[in-house]
């Protein structure tokens, strides 16, 4: 237990100690009181702003979202970067007591030293760094979905595949493309005639699907939403998605458990999508209504670059096809589900 007194406490001022006594405490209290906020359990804050401009470099982006616990990785980024900031005010506060008339005369005494005017401030006073300025940056996340289709990299979204010169191929049950029509009201059949067959019915849907899956020049894409969103939507996003995965232990998410969903809206940029030999298709899917895209069909949600070869790379884009109306809503699952 600390042998310091507390303010207000009776204390033999004749004895030398070595520590803060009463009055010297007091002193320090007043100033810590002038130049800080004091909060209810005692402490006092001071406070670092972050410049209207100041942001996280995409490699830091990357490093966090990548991170096996994101929210840590955050935090040691922002600390890192205000390090210098945060002992230069805790320097000038510690100077100004210092200063003091009292303060300054016993510690020329040796009354108490350096040290111990250090760890009384210390033990009493923070400094709050400005972690919640850079939630609201925005981010560029690339949601690619797999809906069994990751299990053959992807390959089955580009049937009827000028390369391939069969006729008799079919859609496989899990390519993310079936699920998309399938989501938007069109049967298997349906999209199979529009492919095969350009039978289109008049619907801008079933046209935009032939159209991108003719114009994808390499086997693996995936279906991907662009979604433009701050790092506080993106965290909501990850938990639920991290939460969902760590329910589950195989490898086909349509077996998986879980009931979370995202809404994403039908203005939302979306098509086929290849990192890994960075190619795909013109993005250009025009949805006919909103989609309702379970969780555990998102494979993954990363800063454009982070999976493989970057969306503004590849088609030379700027980062207005990426919409920050793209997700309406976040549902993560429930713990019970």
């Amino acid at each position: 237990m600390s042998s310091t007194p507390l303010p207000g406490m009776k204390t033999d001022k004749s004895k030398k100690s070595g520590t803060l006594n009463a009055e010297h405490q007091k002193i320090v209290l007043e100033i810590l009181e002038q130049e800080c906020r004091k909060e209810e359990d005692g402490m006092f804050h001071s406070e670092i702003y972050a410049d209207y401009r100041d942001e996280l470099t995409k490699e830091e982006i990357l490093a966090i979202c990548r991170s096996d616990d994101p929210w840590d990785t955050y935090d040691d980024k922002i600390i890192s970067a205000y390090e210098n900031a945060e002992i230069e005010c805790e320097n000038d506060l510690l100077k100004k007591i210092k200063e003091e008339d009292t303060i300054s005369e016993a510690l020329e005494n040796g009354e108490f030293d350096d040290d111990e005017i250090t760890n009384f401030v210390r033990d009493r006073h923070t400094v709050d760094l400005p972690f919640d300025h850079f939630l609201d940056q925005e981010l560029l996340i690339n949601i690619i979905v797999n809906t069994g289709d990751q299990n053959t990299d992807f390959t089955i979204n580009q049937p009827f595949a000028s390369w391939d010169g069969r006729d008799d191929t079919k859609i496989d049950d899990d390519a993310a493309i079936l699920w998309l029509a399938r989501q938007q009201g069109y049967n298997k059949s349906g999209l199979t005639k529009a492919l095969r067959n350009r039978e289109n019915q008049g619907s801008k849907f079933l046209a935009s699907m032939l159209s991108e899956v003719e114009n994808v020049t390499t086997h693996m894409n995936a279906l991907t939403f662009l979604a433009k969103m701050t790092f506080s939507e993106w965290f909501k996003l990850h938990d639920a998605i991290d939460r969902e995965k760590s329910r589950n232990n195989q490898f086909h998410p349509r077996k998986s458990k879980g009931r979370g969903y995202i809404i994403l809206d039908k203005n939302t940029t979306c098509g086929l999508y290849d990192p890994w030999n960075g190619a795909g298709g013109p993005l250009e899917i025009a949805l006919d209504k909103d989609v309702r895209l379970p969780i555990r069909f998102i494979d993954s949600a990363w800063p454009d670059g982070g999976r493989g070869y970057s969306i503004e790379d590849i088609y030379a884009a700027c980062s207005c096809i990426w919409d920050d109306r793209a997700i309406k809503e976040i549902h993560p699952m429930k713990m019970a589900a």
